[in-house]
């Protein structure tokens, strides 16, 4: 009869985890990470490590989601890091998408998150797994259908749009437009609108001198004080204090 904690035993022996990395160098259209609890790239395989731009590890690693996201994304994608480390729970089968900022194509992703414990049982990192995600088949079409509305407001956020005519562009009427939009995408399509305009608007918080009305403008918001409001009820900070993060005085 074998112990209950046989596996762990089986496990402790190991002269180096990373003799793992060669299996998981190995996973078809899957990125592998490890972070510290800085949000520091400390391991990827090679899928991802091409996808990130690096032809070797020592271009990527040390490096953080910033320096490879949309600020928005990256933003999200850090909450998500300190919920693990905080919690000390995972995070299963996490439905992302992933926006081409040029093309306003969206790649679906899976992702799943652990906290990496050190042998006092402190969290010292996360580590994580994505991979293409497709709906089931009975949910294709009106994911199909949804997706291409959210590319269209991708490449239109900064113009005036309406329920009305997002939901024309989708051939359906305005009250099934909403609610298949939102089973897709877990919000309203307004909110969605609302997010795609503040994540272009916290990237240009980040990298750039242009003044808060101007962004508010160019982002599709009626106005600077539109602009706040909707930006502060989303991250909970102020648009000035979002760019101190980034541009310190």
């Amino acid at each position: 009869m074998r112990s209950a904690n046989w596996n762990e035993a089986f496990f402790a022996d190991l002269l180096n985890p990373a003799q793992f990395s060669l299996l998981i160098d190995a996973l078809p259209d899957a990125y592998f990470f490890a972070k510290d609890c800085e949000g520091r790239f400390v391991a990827m395989n090679r899928a991802l490590l091409s996808a990130l731009g690096g032809q070797e590890a020592d271009e990527v690693l040390g490096r953080c989601d910033y320096d490879f996201f949309p600020h928005d994304l990256a933003d999200a994608y850090r909450a998500e890091d300190e919920l693990v480390i905080e919690s000390r729970q995972p995070v299963v089968n996490q439905v992302w998408y992933v926006p081409n900022v040029s093309t306003g194509d969206l790649n679906w992703y899976v992702s799943n998150k652990i906290p990496l414990l050190d042998r006092n049982e402190k969290v010292f990192g996360v580590a994580g797994m994505m991979r293409g995600w497709e709906p089931s088949a009975e949910d294709a079409a009106e994911h199909r259908k949804m997706t291409e509305v959210a590319r269209f407001m991708e490449l239109h956020f900064a113009e005036k749009l309406s329920v009305e005519q997002l939901a024309k562009r989708s051939a359906l009427s305005v009250r099934q437009f909403q609610r298949v939009f939102r089973r897709v995408f877990r919000l309203g399509p307004i909110e969605h609108l609302a997010r795609i305009r503040i994540r272009s608007a916290c990237s240009q918080l980040a990298e750039t001198d242009r003044s808060l009305s101007e962004i508010a403008i160019e982002c599709g918001f009626y106005d600077q004080s539109h602009f706040s409001n909707q930006f502060r009820r989303v991250k909970g900070v102020s648009p000035s204090r979002y760019r101190k993060r980034f541009r310190p005085e």
